[in-house]
């Protein structure tokens, strides 16, 4: 989920003439919502105010609607209140509050993680284990019916092994043990889990409108122009929508599978020149003009992609129709031009 372009920051209020914002923001699968409501599970969202934190929890308000509060509890690194698209507020406990929580067993979305942005801080692979270890001690003092922890794509290095080293790449390396762990522990207890490496993100729920490509590229689109390509390259990227990620994950879950570690990569590879053209296209009906670092094209090319060929085969299993990448990039700027204005 890497950024490649950059916008400038002071966000005025934005308008998207040429797109709408869906009534239901993320699009639960219907069988997992009937599967959710006849299911008495209580739910855990850990990182609840990043961006798949957000949308797990406007995933289960469109699915549990006012008994969301009796069935999720929401964590983050400290207590506050969300806001959701509905209008439903979800109040977040500390995460540190996990340590000392005696409960049922609960369908888990991990989703705390001290992300690659923070990676030169002091103590960051000490933070991220602990963070870790929480919830490796939650679970095993109170199991659980299934758990989710997103992996990323830079997990891989550049000869597609995973880092073990975290000298050469701190997030990496601490996402790869972080997928061994949970998945030794979920065998240990008997529980499904689902690993996914994620690389780049479409969809509601994105927080950082300055530090992906797509986001970056949106909000220049939202203000009329230009569209900044800052990389001194050619990035070349794919994407998946959050609620693809979502009803996948949800969906094998409730089914009680534990597939093998697999990508979340888009079929679709693109170069960020080629997004900014389209996404100019979809949001303003125009081509607006695009900047990029005089040479770029000369560099050596920024590839961040992964295998989309298990995430599809995994989605037909499942009954699920992925969503088309235009319709990433209209849901994905509907969702930015909403909380900017």
């Amino acid at each position: 989920m890497r950024r490649a372009a950059g916008a400038k920051s002071g966000l005025p209020a934005m308008k998207a003439p040429h797109l709408a914002m869906n009534s239901s923001l993320i699009g639960v699968s219907p069988a997992i919502a009937q599967a959710m409501v006849g299911q008495s599970w209580p739910v855990i969202v850990t990182g609840a105010t990043g961006w798949l934190g957000q949308a797990a929890l406007m995933a289960l308000d469109e699915v549990l609607g006012e008994a969301l509060p009796g069935r999720v509890r929401a964590f983050s690194t400290s207590s506050r209140a969300l806001n959701l698209p509905s209008g439903r507020v979800v109040q977040t406990e500390p995460y540190e509050s996990l340590t000392t929580l005696q409960t049922a067993p609960e369908l888990i979305l991990h989703f705390a993680f001290r992300t690659k942005g923070y990676a030169q801080e002091p103590g960051y692979a000490d933070t991220n284990r602990a963070i870790s270890a929480v919830m490796q001690d939650y679970i095993t003092r109170n199991n659980a019916v299934g758990l989710f922890v997103p992996s990323s794509g830079a997990v891989y290095g550049p000869d597609r092994q995973p880092h073990q080293n975290l000298l050469n790449d701190p997030y990496g390396a601490l996402k790869y043990e972080d997928e061994q762990n949970f998945r030794a522990l979920a065998a240990k207890r008997g529980f499904p889990m689902v690993v996914m490496r994620i690389f780049n993100l479409a969809g509601p729920g994105i927080n950082n409108l300055t530090g992906y490509a797509l986001s970056a590229i949106i909000t220049d689109c939202l203000r009329g122009g230009p569209i900044i390509l800052r990389a001194a390259r050619p990035v070349w990227r794919s994407y998946v929508h959050v609620a693809d990620v979502l009803n996948l994950a949800l969906s094998v879950l409730l089914r009680g599978q534990s597939p093998a570690v697999f990508d979340g990569a888009g079929a679709r590879v693109v170069e960020v020149g080629a997004l900014a053209v389209l996404a100019s296209r979809l949001i303003t009906g125009t081509d607006l003009p695009i900047t990029r670092p005089e040479g770029w094209e000369l560099a050596a090319p920024d590839r961040y992609l992964g295998d989309h060929t298990a995430f599809a085969a995994l989605a037909a299993q499942e009954g699920l129709t992925l969503t088309p990448f235009e319709r990433q990039i209209a849901d994905t700027a509907a969702y930015i031009s909403a909380q900017t204005r």
